[in-house]
């Protein structure tokens, strides 16, 4: 599970954020859809190769009518076509990203399925009742989540409502815009939530001022079969704390290696960098980002049924 919960603040934690705890308390997380205990995996940076997950161990399981027990079918499902419809949605989704002190996982809109009942039997009965809930969005404090529900469900992008403090667009489809394989050229809105495969063979360049990625994307020349530019991503971390730069680097190489690993069985899986930023007013090549909330990469196969790759 990528997701869990905080039994004691009932917050939803992603299993990333469990790099950056100096002290990750193994007895404090539950299922987010229901009261059973999880417990954290391979959150050591220092040792663990694979990214941070959650697991139910050897002999628990989730609570009878646990939705999360049915999302990985309705994943799968997502991948071939539309899963959501105009009553909702049939598994909890993020709509909006918040940069407050409210709890990610707070309802975004008028629906929210909680499962921070006073009593064990209501958290049961909800769990159960979920089952056939059409879900309407909750809150989210980073990008990360919205980027996995991009992924799974392509078929669903332009009707799923997302939004972003700062940035244009209602929907998944209209806020997410792809880095075109073309000449750069500057996009009539500079600031959006961007994304591209990263280019493994330049290390990322680091300074005390930033780090900067180089990019699969840029202008390709069919003929060479080869890029005759390429983008880049600026991150400016001068403001962050040593550890979480860390954590950064540490996230584009488990994604690097993710990819390695997934592409043996598919070869259409790369390494993708998602960030909310800004295209430089000079140079059209280069992007920016500065909030360590905005920047994500993540292993998967893309695929766009809306056909809409790029933007004006």
């Amino acid at each position: 599970m990528d997701v869990a919960r905080n039994r004691h603040t009932d917050e939803l934690v992603e299993a990333e954020e469990l790099w950056d705890m100096d002290v990750v308390d193994k007895e404090a997380w539950i299922c987010r859809g229901c009261p059973t205990q999880v417990y954290p995996a391979s959150y050591d940076a220092a040792v663990n190769k694979r990214r941070p997950y959650f697991t139910l161990g050897r002999i628990n399981r989730h609570a009878e009518g646990c939705a999360v027990d049915a999302e990985h079918a309705i994943v799968s499902r997502g991948r071939q076509e539309r899963v959501g419809n105009s009553d909702g949605f049939p598994m909890p989704f993020p709509s909006k990203l918040v940069l407050d002190d409210e709890p990610a996982g707070a309802a975004a809109g008028p629906v929210k399925t909680a499962f921070a009942s006073s009593t064990l039997a209501a958290v049961h009965a909800a769990a159960r009742a979920s089952v056939q809930t059409r879900h309407h969005g909750h809150t989210i404090k980073t990008i990360r989540p919205a980027c996995r529900t991009f992924i799974n469900f392509p078929n669903d992008r332009e009707f799923l409502p997302l939004e972003i403090p700062g940035v244009w667009g209602k929907t998944y489809a209209q806020l997410f815009w792809f880095i075109p394989n073309k000449k750069p050229a500057f996009f009539t809105n500079r600031h959006h939530l961007f994304y591209a495969p990263i280019r493994w063979k330049e290390a990322p360049a680091t300074s005390e001022a930033h780090c900067e990625l180089i990019l699969n994307a840029g202008e390709w020349d069919s003929a060479a079969r080869r890029y005759l530019s390429l983008c880049r991503l600026r991150v400016d971390w001068s403001g962050w704390s040593p550890a979480r730069r860390n954590t950064l680097l540490h996230e584009i190489n488990t994604a690097r290696a993710e990819a390695v690993e997934q592409a043996r069985q598919d070869n259409q899986i790369k390494g993708w960098i998602f960030f909310v930023g800004t295209q430089d007013r000079d140079d059209p090549s280069l992007f920016h980002v500065d909030d360590e909330r905005f920047i994500c990469a993540l292993a998967a196969r893309m695929s766009w049924p809306e056909r809409q790759l790029a933007h004006a």
